[in-house]
């Protein structure tokens, strides 16, 4: 990564800011560690229609990060221009809180944005969710768990059939394969450790729970996965396992690989590769919210 040079970081596409409006720091929480904000990126284009949503979960390792931060104004931009209702979200973060905290955080972010649908002409049964990084862990995280009805862990209000559509880039899948990954590059507490509040062998339950690998099953949204192999952060193979247990259960995945890309190559040096997957995570949610029948289960 240090041979990157700083012309090339950024979000690769150019942004007609005519085609959507913002709406800043609405408060769709409060909890004991403060207020939590979402930000609502609304179409302009008059429809007849309610518009399908896309709930926005940042990355940062769980523990750092925002809703506004680290290119997400233009992720979110990008998909309100395609006629989407977009809102980028915060949530607690780690080690101030630990799990289910920050999971809790995102579904209730959800169940706001359908309970508030008709404020923002949003069609509360056509809801998809898109994450980087540990954000790809929290809406794979969502969209496999909300749906499936032996889940032990926080459950939203929202009909789990509204979750049409998962995109998640370069996302931790099996905690506990990242947590020993991590240890072998150095020792003490690692950040999936203080993400989860544990270590495996205390409770080892709930990093099963806490795992979209062990979640994933015939019924979840279909999901798009993007990952590098020059990846240092999230093993390429956190997305590769989970396509094969995705497969293995019956749902719909779609993984694209590419070669030598590293974390955050939809922002850091994306490329003609990284450019051509935007465009098509950006696709992939409009055929699954705008151009299929709605789907309640």
């Amino acid at each position: 990564m240090k041979n990157i040079s700083p012309e090339t970081i950024g979000f690769p596409i150019e942004l007609d800011r005519s085609l959507y409006t913002k709406e800043k720091g609405i408060i769709y929480k409060e909890t004991d560690q403060g207020e939590l904000a979402l930000d609502a990126y609304l179409p302009v284009l008059d429809s007849p229609e309610p518009r399908p949503g896309v709930v926005m979960i940042h990355g940062g390792g769980w523990h750092r990060g925002g809703r506004f931060q680290m290119g997400l104004t233009h992720w979110a931009g990008y998909l309100a221009s395609a006629g989407l209702c977009v809102f980028s979200i915060d949530y607690r973060l780690a080690p101030e809180t630990t799990y289910p905290d920050s999971f809790k955080d995102c579904l209730d972010a959800i169940d706001y944005v359908v309970h508030h649908a008709e404020t923002f002409d949003l069609d509360p049964e056509r809801i998809g969710l898109w994450g980087d990084s540990a954000g790809g862990h929290l809406v794979l995280l969502a969209g496999s768990s909300q749906t499936r009805s032996d889940f032990t862990g926080p459950k939203m209000r929202t009909k789990p059939g509204s979750l049409k559509a998962v995109v998640a880039w370069y996302p931790p899948t099996d905690l506990e394969a990242l947590h020993q990954a991590e240890r072998r590059v150095h020792t003490g507490s690692t950040t999936t450790a203080r993400f989860v509040g544990s270590e495996p062998s205390e409770q080892p339950e709930q990093w099963k729970e806490v795992s979209p690998i062990e979640q994933v099953h015939a019924h979840s949204p279909p999901c798009l996965i993007l990952q590098g192999t020059g990846d240092f952060l999230v093993p390429t193979d956190q997305a590769t396992r989970y396509e094969a247990r995705a497969r293995e259960e019956g749902a719909a995945v779609e993984l694209h690989v590419v070669e030598g890309a590293p974390h955050g190559f939809d922002r850091l040096a994306p490329g003609d590769e990284g450019r051509r997957l935007v465009v098509r995570s950006r696709e992939f949610l409009v055929e699954a919210l705008m151009e299929t029948p709605s789907r309640v289960g």
